[in-house]
């Protein structure tokens, strides 16, 4: 019972000691009021802050983005939120510790000490020093100041929208020293990638990769290069879905009957749709073709051509249709309209073959027979212009789907070989 006394009696006496060093240890107003006039006065905040001028001063620089605020394509810029660590050391501003209650660190108003003249080099908007004069600086006794400068920035970027909307941009922000010779800064930077642990998801781009890079030589930068790739979901099913299922849909107007009046109208409506979807894709886009023409451009001018396409070949349609009887078809029109209808004549014995193997054979060699009598009766018919009509809208409807099928091919095998 005496020991257990005895035990509890030192642990309090050790925790009165901790406590009374600590107490011992702490720094007062009247410390930091006396280290705050000792660093304010007696030297010049406008200079270097090193012993030898000669000597470069160097600036540890790291960015931390906080979000992504636009990219306008159609002007060139991109504007985002973030804020600087930047770091050096300030010989003016080292002292001992013990000399000022064991002080290792003051914040200091940003007015009061030198700092380096930085500038967004690329910037999109009227250029300006970095800082404010209501930020602080972390100072410790070492002499090392740290400025945590934040800025909405707003540079200009060079966009590739070759594969818009399946593009990923890459685009630099700049730092440079201002009113500086070239060897009186050094940059170096803290972090080989951008700090993005604040940042902010954006629902339009993805930031997939960063990387940060200084260059000494001439005059010193920094650059901060963000990859951002556009998240393409909304677009394929706002702008590239649409004008696929216009020129289907426009494709279709040849299975219309001609004597329906309708086709024209309908076709010419559809272009129209299909102009009002490329003067959006426009719209969207900067007026540039380098270092490609866009492929939804190319593909968007290709629908819109072969909308135009069929827009005449309905009204040539329409005019064969309605031709009178009195005026000639020529021979080789007759030769098509006649052998296209043989060839139909036997798609359609050989898919009766198909579907009545085994049990109906006779049958469908009788049906055979039948058909070629029809056919040679067709072949010396006098072949009418209703026909002819007939015969090029089966021909354009294959046409235009085989066009409309190429070109959605090539426009997803550029896209896809573009973007792996």
């Amino acid at each position: 019972m005496k020991f257990s006394n005895n035990r509890k009696a030192s642990c309090k006496f050790v925790i009165l000691c901790v406590c009374f060093l600590s107490l011992t240890d702490a720094t007062s107003f009247v410390d930091m009021d006396s280290l705050y006039t000792t660093l304010t006065s007696g030297h010049n905040k406008h200079l270097r802050p090193e012993v030898d001028l000669s000597s470069s001063t160097v600036i540890s620089i790291d960015f931390h983005l906080l979000n992504l605020q636009d990219i306008n394509e159609v002007d060139g810029t991109v504007s985002i939120t973030g804020y600087f660590n930047i770091q050096w050391t300030d010989n003016n501003m080292a002292w001992t510790p013990a000399d000022h209650g064991n002080a290792e660190y003051i914040v200091l108003p940003e007015n009061v000490i030198w700092k380096p003249p930085l500038i967004n080099s690329n910037s999109a908007q009227e250029m300006a020093m970095f800082g404010m004069d209501e930020l602080s600086l972390y100072v410790r006794y070492n002499g090392q100041v740290t400025w945590l400068p934040g800025q909405n920035l707003k540079f200009t970027c060079s966009f590739d929208i070759t594969y818009f909307p399946f593009d990923t941009q890459q685009c630099t922000l700049l730092i440079v020293t201002w009113g500086h010779a070239a060897q009186d800064i050094t940059f170096d930077s803290l972090n080989s990638t951008i700090q993005t642990s604040l940042y902010s998801i954006n629902s339009e781009w993805e930031l997939s990769n960063t990387y940060v890079t200084v260059d000494n030589t001439g005059t010193p930068k920094a650059s901060f290069t963000f990859y951002f790739k556009r998240r393409p979901l909304f677009l394929t099913m706002t702008l590239i879905l649409p004008c696929v299922f216009l020129v289907l849909l426009n494709i279709g107007v040849f299975l219309l009957p001609t004597d329906s009046g309708e086709r024209i109208g309908f076709a010419v409506t559809l272009l129209l749709a299909v102009v009002l979807y490329l003067t959006i894709a426009q719209a969207l886009l900067p007026a540039t073709a380098l270092p490609r023409l866009s492929s939804i451009c190319i593909f968007l001018m290709i629908d819109f051509m072969m909308s135009g396409l069929i827009v005449g070949s309905v009204i040539l349609s329409s005019r064969f249709y309605f031709k009178s009887e009195d005026e000639p078809i020529p021979n080789w029109m007759k030769k098509i309209v006649t052998f296209q209808l043989c060839c139909r004549a036997k798609n359609r014995v050989h898919d009766s073959q198909s579907t009545g193997a085994g049990r109906h054979k006779d049958k469908d060699e009788a049906l055979f027979r039948k058909e070629k009598v029809d056919d040679s009766h067709r072949n010396e018919k006098e072949v009418t212009w209703q026909d002819v009509s007939k015969t090029f809208d089966y021909i354009s409807l294959i046409s235009y789907m085989m066009m409309f099928i190429g070109s959605n091919l090539m426009f997803i095998i550029d896209v896809v070989q573009g973007t792996s």
